[in-house]
């Protein structure tokens, strides 16, 4: 059994931030989460939606399936409730995580009791067989990398054999160009294969607390019964089936955020930084000049006002999209004198 490590630590902690670093909270400038800084516009909620208990008989799955294309959907509170009780749903089990990965996978898992390594691409494709579970982030968050489809039926191909799974986290993939077709989702569920989808990072409503579950109708049967009672909210509902059928909003969106992750992109080249980056968020390598002298890039960037996600283990920083000019103009700065 795998050792329980601690309860990962996310970005978006700002009034942690604005406490620590005594910088008012409307004063920070957040690049940690990786969530579009260009939300959704959705209307103001009409009054009965408030008052309302959710209904699951709502317009909200049909909505989805037209977007998802398949109607083998299950809504919750956020991709995080289905990973958090995916575990939950086989015994012991070997699981294999493409790292690295969100770290809530390998806790979860852990937590559950399951035999978890955490693996690189190499590394995986040569235990594929012994393993039961298999997790890939795709876009992968923090490295970008997007595993081929050919790669991963292959493994689905070998996990059916024992009744194992393939879980898929595209939270990431509805920013990309032809998302549709990058997707692992088909009309029809796999066998054993379980791909999750996020509403908050592409549409920037992360507040909502809304995602969904694709997978065979009995397990999506099995982890319905995982959550609570109206676990969705009526706002939640409401907002994702606005927000999902606005196909306008969706392609303006993925260029400009296409335009906008290049202009990430020329930014850190202009300073020498080494990068990777999908149209959310560029992950960036630690200058060489501060790697094993005890410098905290977190602290860096923190005592200017400006929150990122750390990863210290990969000796890199994860950096999101600035929201308006001038966090364009601080972030460059920052990064200028940390390169000098």
């Amino acid at each position: 059994m795998s050792a329980i490590t601690s309860k990962p630590f996310h970005g978006g902690r700002l009034h942690h931030a604005a406490q620590q670093f005594g910088i008012p909270i409307e004063s920070w400038i957040d690049l940690s989460t990786g969530i579009n800084p260009h939300s959704y516009p959705l209307p103001t909620v009409p009054q009965e939606v408030w008052q309302k208990l959710p209904d699951a008989d709502d317009n909200l799955l049909s909505i989805a399936a037209t977007y998802y294309r398949s109607a083998h959907l299950l809504a919750v509170a956020g991709s995080q409730v289905a990973i958090e009780a995916l575990p939950k749903l086989r015994s012991h089990s070997r699981v294999g995580i493409l790292s690295p990965a969100y770290a809530e996978y390998a806790y979860q898992w852990k937590r559950q009791g399951h035999d978890v390594q955490e693996l690189s691409i190499e590394e995986l494709d040569a235990q594929i067989a012994n393993l039961d579970v298999v997790v890939v982030i795709r876009p992968n968050n923090p490295t970008a990398e997007l595993l081929s489809q050919a790669q991963l039926k292959h493994w689905l191909d070998i996990l059916q054999q024992i009744n194992g799974w393939l879980v898929i986290d595209e939270a990431f993939i509805d920013a990309m160009p032809n998302s549709d077709k990058l997707s692992m989702i088909t009309q029809d569920p796999a066998s054993g294969l379980v791909v999750l989808r996020s509403v908050g990072k592409f549409f920037g409503l992360a507040g909502i607390r809304l995602g969904f579950v694709w997978a065979e109708p009995a397990l999506l049967s099995r982890l319905a019964q995982q959550l609570t009672t109206w676990s969705v909210s009526s706002v939640a509902r409401w907002a994702g089936a606005v927000s999902l059928q606005d196909d306008n909003w969706q392609l303006l969106m993925r260029q400009r955020l296409v335009q906008d992750s290049q202009q990430l992109c020329a930014m850190l080249a202009k300073y020498d930084f080494e990068f990777v980056s999908t149209p959310l968020f560029c992950t960036v390598q630690l200058p060489i000049v501060h790697r094993k002298t005890g410098f905290s890039v977190y602290q860096y960037f923190a005592e200017r006002g400006i929150l990122i996600r750390n990863f210290e283990h990969l000796q890199a920083f994860r950096l999101g999209l600035p929201k308006d000019a001038m966090a364009w103009r601080l972030l460059e700065k920052a990064l200028s004198e940390l390169k000098t």
